[in-house]
C-alpha cells in the first residue's frame, strides 16, 4: 500500500513539474520561433566575376580582390531544356539591365552616302577643226575658258587649196552660164554637174551656203575661210595660236556646253544590290548643306573600276559607277570637277523579319542572339543573317516572329550560356561539378568559351 501511494504521489508530481514547464515558455508574450518561408538555396559553385570560365568549390577572391559569385542550384538549366540555356533570377535580371525586344517585321531602307562628280554630258563636247590645211590668220578666241555662241567666229583660215576651190568654182559658173541656153542638152547637163561638184567640194571643207551664195553673186574669191562654233558652249581648251600652220583634221578648239550636266558616283560592292536605275538621290556641294539638287540614277555601269576622267587619270578600284540624269547648270553654278555630298534612299527589304543589331553577338564565323522566354530563361540561337539597315539586322532564319531578344547584357549571359554548356556536358546534363574538387585550389573548365563578362 505504501508502495502504490509513493508511486501514486511521484505521478502527481512530475505533472506538476511539466505543467509549470510549459506554461513558462508557452505565456503570452514570448515569441514563437516560425518556421522558414523558404527554402535555402543551394550553391553549385563559385565563378570569377570578371571571367566564368574559372570556378571555384569554395568562396575566395580573384586577382584584384572580387569575390567570386556564388551559382546556385536553381540557376542551372534543367536538362530538359536546350543546351546551353541559362535561368536568372528577377532580382540578378534588373541587377545586370537585361533588355528585350519583340522580333518584328519590317520595311527596311538604308540611306547610300558616297561622293558625286560634275562632268559633261557626253553629247555636248564638241571639237573644232579644219578639213583643209593652211595657216592660221587671224584669232578671234585667243584665251581658254572664254563662252562663245553657236555662228561666232573662232579663226580665220588661209589656205592655198581654198583658193583654187573658189577658182574651180567660178570657171565652172562661168562656163554653165555659156552653155546653159545651149540647144543641146548633153551640154548642159555636163556643165551643170560640173558646176554642182564644184559647189559640193566647197561645202565638204565646211564652206557655209551664205559664203558660196555671196562667191556666186561678187564673183570675188575670198582669200581667207572664217571658222565658226558649232555650238553654245565654254572654251576649255585652245590649241592654236596665231600664225600656226595646222593640217586638215587637227583639233583646234574644244568647247563644252555645260548648261546642263552630269553627276558620277561610285558605289561599293557591297551595296550594288540595293542600287537601283531610277532610284532618287540629294546631291549637296561640299561647301554648302543648304544648296540641295535631286536627281536620279539613270545609268549604272555594266563595270566594276574607278571613274576615269582621262585615260591617265585615276587607279582602278573595286567600285560601281553610277551617272545621274543631268542637272540644269544655266547660272554655270555647278563647275566642272566639282564634288557633291551624295545620299541614295534604298529600298532593301519590304516585310523583312528583323531584330535590332544590338541583339546579334557576331563571332566571325557564326552569328548568335539570345531568346527570352519570359520565364526566367533565356536560350542562345544560332540565325542567319541579311541585309542591314537603319540599326536592325534581316534575320533569313533562326527566330519567329512575335519571339523576344535580348539586346542588352547579352554578351553576359552568352558568356554564361557558354559556361554552362560547357558543364553541362562534363557532368552530364546536370551543370553539377564530378571532379570532387575540395579546398582552394581554382579550376578552368575545359570547352568553355572564352567570357565576355560575368554578373
Amino acid at each position: 500500500m505504501k508502495r502504490v501511494l509513493a508511486a501514486l504521489l511521484f505521478i502527481i508530481l512530475g505533472v506538476a513539474i511539466g505543467g509549470s514547464f510549459i506554461w513558462f515558455y508557452a505565456k503570452p508574450g514570448k515569441p514563437v520561433a516560425e518556421k522558414p518561408a523558404h527554402k535555402e538555396r543551394k550553391i553549385l559553385y563559385y565563378r570569377a566575376p570578371m571571367n566564368p570560365t574559372l570556378t571555384s568549390p569554395t568562396p575566395k577572391k580573384d586577382e584584384m580582390g572580387m569575390n567570386y559569385v556564388p551559382v546556385y542550384e536553381d540557376e542551372a538549366a534543367p536538362s530538359t531544356e536546350a543546351p546551353g540555356t541559362v535561368r536568372i533570377s528577377p532580382e540578378r535580371i534588373q541587377e545586370i539591365g537585361v533588355r528585350s525586344e519583340k522580333v518584328a517585321r519590317r520595311k527596311l531602307a538604308s540611306v547610300i552616302r558616297t561622293v558625286g562628280r560634275v562632268e559633261p554630258v557626253e553629247n555636248r563636247v564638241y571639237v573644232i577643226n579644219s578639213k583643209v590645211s593652211g595657216w592660221v590668220e587671224k584669232l578671234y578666241v585667243a584665251r581658254t575658258d572664254q563662252m562663245v555662241m553657236k555662228g561666232e567666229k573662232l579663226l580665220e583660215l588661209y589656205s592655198p587649196d581654198l583658193v583654187s576651190a573658189q577658182e574651180e568654182y567660178l570657171l565652172a559658173l562661168k562656163g554653165y552660164d555659156r552653155v546653159k541656153e545651149s540647144p543641146y542638152p548633153e551640154v548642159r547637163k555636163g556643165a551643170l554637174e560640173l558646176l554642182s561638184a564644184a559647189e559640193q567640194k566647197l561645202r565638204y571643207w565646211d564652206i557655209s551656203d551664205d559664203q558660196i551664195e555671196r562667191l556666186k553673186k561678187t564673183g570675188t574669191i575670198a582669200r581667207t575661210m572664217t571658222i565658226v562654233a558649232s555650238e553654245n558652249g565654254s572654251d576649255i581648251e585652245k590649241m592654236v595660236v596665231e600664225g600656226q600652220k595646222i593640217e586638215s583634221g587637227e583639233p583646234l578648239f574644244k568647247i563644252i556646253d555645260h548648261s546642263v550636266v552630269w553627276v558620277y558616283g561610285e558605289i561599293y560592292e557591297y551595296e550594288m544590290p540595293y542600287v537601283k536605275v531610277g532610284e532618287t538621290a540629294t546631291l549637296a556641294p561640299s561647301y554648302s548643306s543648304t544648296e540641295v539638287y535631286h536627281g536620279r540614277i539613270e545609268h549604272i555601269y555594266s563595270h566594276l573600276g574607278s571613274i576615269r576622267y582621262a585615260p591617265e587619270a585615276g587607279t582602278e578600284a573595286r567600285t560601281e559607277k553610277v551617272r545621274f540624269e543631268m542637272l540644269p547648270n544655266y547660272n554655270h553654278a555647278l563647275k566642272l570637277g566639282m564634288y557633291f555630298n551624295v545620299e541614295i534612299k534604298a529600298n532593301i527589304a519590304k516585310n523583312a523579319l528583323t531584330v535590332p543589331d544590338t541583339a546579334v553577338i557576331d563571332t566571325g564565323t557564326r552569328q548568335i542572339v539570345i531568346i527570352d522566354r519570359r520565364d526566367g530563361t533565356f536560350e542562345p540561337r544560332r540565325v542567319l543573317i541579311g541585309a542591314k539597315a537603319e540599326g536592325y539586322d534581316e534575320v533569313i532564319n533562326g527566330v519567329k516572329e512575335g519571339e523576344y531578344v535580348v539586346t542588352s547584357a547579352n554578351f553576359l549571359i552568352d558568356s554564361e550560356s557558354n559556361l554552362r554548356a560547357a558543364l553541362s556536358g562534363m557532368t552530364g546534363g546536370t551543370g553539377r561539378r564530378h571532379d570532387g574538387v575540395s579546398g582552394k585550389k581554382e579550376e578552368k573548365k575545359e570547352g568553355a568559351s572564352a567570357g565576355h563578362g560575368g554578373f
